[in-house]
């Protein structure tokens, strides 16, 4: 292992794109610090690291979209520092990001072929050969069976995951970027995109590739390079580290160790239990079993792809659960879509804000009250002096930045926005609150205030279940930590036992058992 790849064997010259001591800062935030990295021609090479650890600011400085506080990087032995997405796009760097950037209501067609619509007279768009093109690359990842001419947005997500890989695969990349390509897919999906990397591989193109999943990483990549906190740790061949060796390097030796907390109150009945429960999404999966006491604050880790947003929203009724019983407060109750979960006294304040959890160009009043409107109302009759006093009182409760509860939602920044769909929640006064990533991109400000309030309210009886991909926010958070993998609960974690090395662990754990298996 080499502290700078920039200058061990291996050396620039049979390196396709070389990054040297790239650092990029944000308001009191290092998100990558002095970091310098070979990537190789015919090489599929890894970035392992926990959420937090600079692998996507790292990714969209590689890709035009983050330009650089400090260092070079090097395309192909030339400078190279792209000013946009379309210029990395021109000079061979194509980026697949996590979320897609698809435009819904064009066709399929349209989207894979995008940045270099076919023309005739240079100015016409030619739909035979578009379509016909995009055919074959949609037989590429196995869509044959998608017409190229449908919207993208009437596909599934899985769908459109490949036709963005189909669109990476329209142009000549020397360089390709997969960020958690395989998240959305089933296994098959996901082996017919290891051919095609490897297929590239063999032509000789550079394969960057995120992923948490460890057995991705060990069967199907050459080098795994490591990141921490914004910080480069080590690169080296897969074949000369395990995956208990790459844990404890994502992981570091430093063991943060879990601040005694309340517990909740174990005198009475579960405020949420489940019993033999499973979504639809892991129903292959065994059924999940544990309970939240009142006034108790549980965690629920695991990678992307665990299954954990999957259960909330099964829970709330948002999707509909295959198999299971739900009891609140000792009692047997019917969830079947979300109103019956907010009769029931539950809530769920989802992932993403901006799509599932607010009315962007609506008020800050109207989205406050969304959920309780018709508790403003009076024969029918919205009374809006009731409705604005109660969006305004919990507007102060929250110390919600805002000029006017007339402005727009959109308009206020993200800790704010997140602090309007909690106060619309709250509004109900729930005694189970669901929350899944509470905390994604809101500065550390509005973090520590919403990691108040939520222990208030715990301190007030109700019973919270965190979903996070943050292990440190959960350690310091939680009372105890439930850790998912695969699908499957792997086990529990109480104030004692929880650290970070025992969560990726247990993360890890399904395929971690795989591997013994296959050794044995």
């Amino acid at each position: 292992m080499s502290a700078d790849p920039g200058h061990d064997a291996v050396g620039v010259a049979a390196s396709v794109l070389c990054v040297r001591h790239i650092g990029k800062r944000y308001p009191g935030v290092v998100a990558v610090d002095d970091i310098s990295l070979d990537f190789k021609a015919g090489e599929i090479h890894a970035l392992a690291g926990e959420n937090g650890a600079g692998k996507s600011t790292l990714i969209k400085i590689l890709g035009g979209i983050v330009k650089p506080d400090m260092g070079t990087m090097l395309l192909a032995g030339q400078a190279y520092a792209p000013a946009s997405p379309q210029a990395a796009i021109q000079a061979g760097v194509r980026v697949v990001h996590q979320e897609f950037n698809l435009l819904p209501y064009l066709s399929v067609a349209e989207n894979v072929l995008f940045e270099r619509l076919p023309r005739r007279l240079g100015i016409f768009v030619d739909r035979s050969r578009l379509l016909s093109h995009t055919r074959e690359l949609l037989a590429l990842v196995g869509l044959q069976d998608v017409d190229p001419t449908l919207p993208v947005e009437r596909l599934g997500v899985a769908q459109q995951q490949l036709v963005e890989i189909a669109r990476a695969l329209s142009d000549k990349a020397r360089v390709l970027v997969l960020d958690e390509p395989t998240a959305t897919l089933t296994p098959r999906e996901s082996g017919r995109l290891f051919e095609i990397v490897h297929r590239l591989r063999a032509d000789g193109v550079s394969i960057v590739f995120i992923s948490h999943h460890l057995e991705e990483i060990f069967e199907h990549c050459d080098t795994v390079s490591v990141l921490r906190n914004g910080r480069f740790v080590a690169t080296q061949k897969t074949s000369e580290v395990t995956p208990g060796g790459l844990v404890k390097q994502m992981v570091g030796r430093e063991v943060v160790q879990k601040q005694g907390m309340g517990a909740g109150r174990r005198d009475v009945p579960p405020a949420l239990k489940v019993a033999d429960f499973q979504s639809q999404a892991n129903r292959k999966r065994p059924a999940l079993n544990f309970e939240v006491y009142p006034g108790e604050i549980v965690g629920v880790a695991g990678l992307v792809g665990s299954g954990r947003s999957e259960i909330l929203r099964a829970m709330f009724g948002a999707d509909k659960p295959d198999r299971g019983t739900i009891m609140r407060d000792g009692k047997a109750v019917r969830i079947g879509s979300p109103r019956q979960a907010i009769a029931n006294g539950i809530a769920l304040v989802t992932e993403n804000r901006k799509e599932e959890g607010l009315v962007l160009p609506m008020s800050i009043q109207v989205n406050t009250t969304l959920a309780s409107v018709f508790d403003s109302a009076k024969a029918g009759f919205l009374q809006h002096g009731k409705e604005r006093a109660a969006a305004q009182a919990m507007m102060r409760s929250l110390d919600t930045r805002m000029a006017s509860l007339d402005q727009p939602v959109r308009s206020l920044s993200g800790g704010n926005q997140q602090k309007v769909v909690l106060g619309k929640w709250l509004l109900k006064e729930p005694r189970v609150l669901l929350l899944d990533e509470p905390t994604r991109g809101i500065d550390i400000g509005a973090k520590a205030e919403i990691y108040g309030l939520l222990r208030g309210l715990a301190a007030q009886g109700v019973a919270i279940l965190v979903v996070s991909s943050d292990v440190p926010e959960l350690l310091g958070l939680a009372d105890r930590i439930l850790v998912m993998s695969r699908g499957a609960l792997a086990g529990e974690l109480n104030a004692e036992e929880m650290n970070e090395e025992a969560v990726l662990q247990m993360a890890y754990s399904e395929y971690l058992k795989e591997q013994v298996s296959r050794v044995q």
